[in-house]
Formats: C-alpha cells, sequence, structure tokens
C-alpha cells in the first residue's frame, strides 16, 4: 500500500507534466472523467488532485469550461504551496514546534482581510520551524473559529499543517493570494530566529479561500533572509516566483 494518499501521487504525476512542458502554458487539461478512467480513481481524488494545483498556482479552473495550465504571471506571485510539497516530499526536512494557540481579537487589518469584524475573536497559531537544527522561519495563522474548530494542536504543529487540516475538515482550499515584503526583526524574531538586529526577513503573507470564495486562514510568515531565497522565473520581464526555500 503507498504511504501517501492517492491524490498526492495524482498531484505528482500531473505536476510533473505541466513542469516539463507537455502541458504547455494555455494548455486544457484532460477532463476530470478522462483522469478518472488513466488513474482509476474516484472523482474526489481527482478534484483534490486539481486543488493541489490551483494552490501551486500551475492551474486555473474555468467554470463551465474546464482546468488549464497558467500563463505567465503578471507581477510577483509567491508559490508557497511547492514550500509544502517539498516538506510533503522530504526534500526540506522542518521540524515545527507550536508556541501559541489561543483566541486572539482580530486586529484591524487582519479582520479587513479576513472580512470579519474588528475585535471579533480568532484562532490565532504561532509556530517555529527548524531545519538542520537552525531556526529558518516563524509563522503566524488567523482563522475564524468555524474554520479552525477542527484544527488540532497535533495538527497545528505539524509542517504539513494545510494538508493535513483540509484531509480532517473536508475542507477545500481552491484559492490563494500572496503578498511579500521585507522588514528587520523585533526583539522576539532575533530571540526565536537567532538573528541579529540589522538581518533582513522575507515576509510572506498568504489568505487562503474556500471553494465558496470565502477567506478561512491568514498566514504571515517570516524567514531569516541570510537562510531564504526565492525561486522564480522571468519572462519578457515579467516575474513568477513559485516557492521559497531555504538557500
Amino acid at each position: 500500500m503507498s504511504p501517501h494518499p492517492l491524490y498526492r501521487t495524482v498531484h505528482r504525476e500531473l505536476r510533473q507534466r505541466i513542469v516539463t512542458g507537455r502541458y504547455g502554458p494555455g494548455a486544457v487539461l484532460p477532463s476530470e472523467r478522462r483522469l478518472i478512467d488513466e488513474f482509476g480513481v474516484s472523482l474526489i481524488t481527482i478534484r483534490r488532485a486539481m486543488d493541489e494545483l490551483v494552490l501551486d498556482g500551475l492551474i486555473e479552473r474555468r467554470q463551465g469550461v474546464g482546468s488549464f495550465v497558467r500563463e505567465q504571471a503578471r507581477g510577483v506571485v509567491v508559490g508557497m504551496s511547492s514550500f509544502t510539497t517539498d516538506v510533503l516530499a522530504g526534500r526540506l526536512r522542518l521540524v515545527r514546534t507550536l508556541l501559541e494557540d489561543r483566541q486572539v481579537p482580530a486586529p484591524a487589518e487582519v479582520a479587513r482581510r479576513l472580512l470579519v469584524q474588528e475585535g471579533s475573536m480568532l484562532r490565532h497559531l504561532v509556530r517555529l520551524d527548524r531545519e538542520g537544527g537552525t531556526p529558518l522561519s516563524v509563522d503566524e495563522v488567523f482563522a475564524p473559529p468555524a474554520a479552525a474548530s477542527l484544527i488540532t494542536r497535533e495538527m497545528a504543529g505539524s509542517p504539513s499543517f494545510l494538508h493535513a487540516w483540509q484531509e480532517a475538515s473536508g475542507l477545500s482550499l481552491r484559492r490563494t493570494e500572496y503578498e511579500v515584503s521585507t522588514q528587520l526583526p523585533d526583539t522576539a524574531d532575533q530571540a526565536l530566529l537567532h538573528a541579529s538586529a540589522d538581518t533582513p526577513l522575507l515576509v510572506t503573507g498568504e489568505l487562503f479561500f474556500e471553494e465558496h470564495a470565502r477567506p478561512v486562514a491568514w498566514i504571515v510568515t517570516r524567514y531569516r533572509g541570510d537562510r531564504t531565497r526565492l525561486r522564480g522565473s522571468f519572462v519578457m520581464g515579467d516575474v513568477q516566483v513559485t516557492g521559497a526555500q531555504e538557500g
């Protein structure tokens, strides 16, 4: 028996076809029925694999038309799901420590992103990731209680948090919006990341949407800039960034 869920096997195969050019930019992917027949799996498995490709930033789904390989994106897009994929595949070995798990009033900026009232209660997780024994990043997760109700402490402290959350709750994350910036660490981050006051941090913000276009989580991750790089490709002045990893 495979140690991985079937949807991950389908996801890996389709992802490989895209990155190697078998399905080029703008190409329409085979229909769900054809993929079911090809892989011998259920419709749910195929749709879950396609959801992962959407999170990877590799495809887009057009209602009533089909799924298409994305063209090169305008501006900067950070596909942090490739970071998660590297963790799941064992290419990046993280140890995650759950530092905080509590209910907090929604700050104004977070409330605006999650479309909730400022001051309403949110689940707030703080986690520290280490790679090779060295601190790599610290992140904060904000999620409304309804969406976060099935997040266990074990799940919250898992490097494969997003996958485990979806599997446990039946939640389907269909779209992610990303932001990238830099900042210097405050005293708390200096201590957690073993960083000096002048070590730049790479900061990513990820807003996750479920299938009805409702935002369900805002995750801010602060990476040590001296241990992190962005991977991407440039096409006629445009840039598509496909991952953030330890460098």
